[in-house]
């Protein structure tokens, strides 16, 4: 079995870290290996969830942009190495100070772009932009007048309920057999007050089979939020 085939078992069986390990020792011979590269990212971003509220956090996420950096570069038109830096992008925008974040919002916004003009249906793009929508829409008013009036970003400049409602929605249809897409999507209705297509969405979540380390987390969230909204 090669490295990649023991990172993906050590990923997929829970073991995140091991698998970054293993990955970021193979870049020592081999520092411009695409197919490492990114998966070195995907386990940066998992990793990073574990460490939601943590120092640690960002500190996993500035990882997985800097190795994104490298497997773009390695392979432009490459898929993966654009989502998984967009996604770790797009997170760490959210921990970021008001101009940065825009910075880093825009850069995941523009990953997320690329990849749909080369796959219209690529679940995960679509996720980055529905996501970035709704966090942006999140913000008072005053926060996303000063942000458009003073920072000027497509993201910003194009975001919307009915924006961020159309790419999650799109992700959750393109990407079926991810549990963070229907998440997102449960989380977005519960935001707009539409309490039953939240709970279905939320219900969805709790039967899918886990794939992704984050994914039992992720339902163990939405059990709670259902016994919080009721029957």
């Amino acid at each position: 079995m090669g490295v990649v085939e023991r990172a993906d078992a050590l990923y997929f069986g829970g073991q995140p870290e091991d698998a970054f390990e293993l990955l970021r020792d193979r870049l020592t011979d081999r520092p411009d290996d695409y197919d490492v590269l990114w998966r070195v990212v995907r386990s940066t971003l998992i990793l990073s969830v574990a460490a939601e509220g943590s120092r640690s956090q960002n500190s996993w996420l500035d990882t997985g942009m800097e190795f994104g950096d490298r497997a773009v570069a390695a392979r432009p038109d490459g898929v993966e190495g654009r989502y998984w830096r967009g996604a770790v992008t797009g997170r760490r925008a959210l921990n970021a100070v008001a101009e940065y974040g825009a910075e880093l919002a825009q850069r995941a916004y523009e990953d997320a772009r690329v990849i749909l003009a080369l796959e219209p249906k690529h679940g995960g793009a679509h996720n980055i932009l529905g996501k970035i929508f709704f966090e942006i829409m999140s913000m008072s008013r005053i926060e996303r007048f000063v942000g458009r009036t003073f920072v000027r970003t497509d993201a910003l400049r194009e975001s919307s309920w009915e924006e961020a409602e159309l790419h999650l929605e799109a992700a959750a249809a393109d990407g079926p057999d991810w549990v963070l897409f229907q998440y997102d999507l449960a989380e977005l209705y519960r935001k707009r007050g539409r309490k039953e297509d939240a709970r279905a969405a939320y219900a969805r979540v709790t039967h899918m089979p886990t794939v992704h380390p984050s994914d039992m987390a992720l339902q163990a969230d939405a059990e709670r939020v259902l016994g919080e909204l009721g029957s």
